[in-house]
C-alpha cells in the first residue's frame, strides 16, 4: 500500500518522467489531463504505472455476469512485438483491480479472451482518482529481449454517462476504436 501512495506521488508531480494520455472521443471533456502514464522494463518484466484524477469513480466493487472492466472506468495497456502490430495483447484494470485479458491474434482471427497472460495488477482508489501498476512477463508472450521491440498503446475509459476515451498515440475521433494497431509506439518512451 506504501508503494502505490509514493507512485502516486511521484506520477502527480509536476516534474515526473510519465506520459500524459490526450482525449480522443468525444470532442470536449470537462475533465483536463486526468491521466498520466509510465513504464519501465526490468528483466523481461514490463512495468506500468497508471495515475487517474477524477472528480468520482465510474466503478463497481463486484461485476456481474456479462459485465467487463471497459464498461466503467478502466485503464488499458496494448502490447506487441511485431511491426504489423499482430498479434497483440490487451491488458484491463479497473479502480477495484478487476482484470481482462485479451489476445488479439489477427484482423479476421478470433480473439482469445479472458485467458490469463501473466498480469499481475494492483489498484487504489484515492480521494480524488486512483491508481494501478500493471506487471508483464514479456518473455511467456513472445518477445525477443529486444526493448526497441515492446510496442503499443496506452488508454482510459473515464466517466459513467460522458463517457471520455483517452490514448497516448491514437488521434482524435468521431468514435474511439483502441483496437488500431498501425497507431502502436515505441512504450518506453513517449513520442
Amino acid at each position: 500500500m506504501r508503494l502505490l501512495i509514493v507512485m502516486a506521488i511521484l506520477l502527480t508531480a509536476p516534474d515526473a518522467l510519465a506520459c500524459e494520455l490526450s482525449l480522443v472521443a468525444p470532442p470536449k471533456s470537462i475533465l483536463k489531463k486526468p491521466v498520466r502514464v509510465k513504464a519501465s522494463l526490468a528483466d523481461d518484466i514490463l512495468t506500468v504505472d497508471y495515475s487517474v484524477t477524477a472528480p468520482s469513480l465510474n466503478a463497481r466493487k463486484i461485476l456481474g455476469p456479462q459485465q467487463y472492466p471497459y464498461m466503467f472506468d478502466v485503464v488499458e495497456l496494448f502490447v506487441t512485438f511485431s511491426e504489423t502490430g499482430f498479434p497483440y495483447f490487451e491488458f484491463e484494470v479497473s479502480p477495484y483491480n478487476q482484470t481482462f485479458q485479451v489476445k488479439i491474434v489477427g484482423r479476421t482471427q478470433p480473439h482469445q479472451e479472458g485467458i490469463d497472460l501473466g498480469l499481475v495488477s494492483a489498484a487504489t482508489t484515492l480521494p480524488r482518482g486512483w491508481i494501478a501498476e500493471l506487471k508483464i512477463p514479456l518473455k511467456p508472450l513472445g518477445w525477443d529481449g529486444d526493448p526497441r521491440n515492446i510496442r503499443g498503446n496506452f488508454y482510459s475509459i473515464l466517466g459513467r454517462l460522458a463517457r471520455s476515451y483517452w490514448s497516448s498515440f491514437l488521434p482524435r475521433a468521431k468514435a474511439a476504436n483502441f483496437h488500431q494497431p498501425q497507431f502502436f509506439r515505441p512504450l518506453l518512451r513517449c513520442e
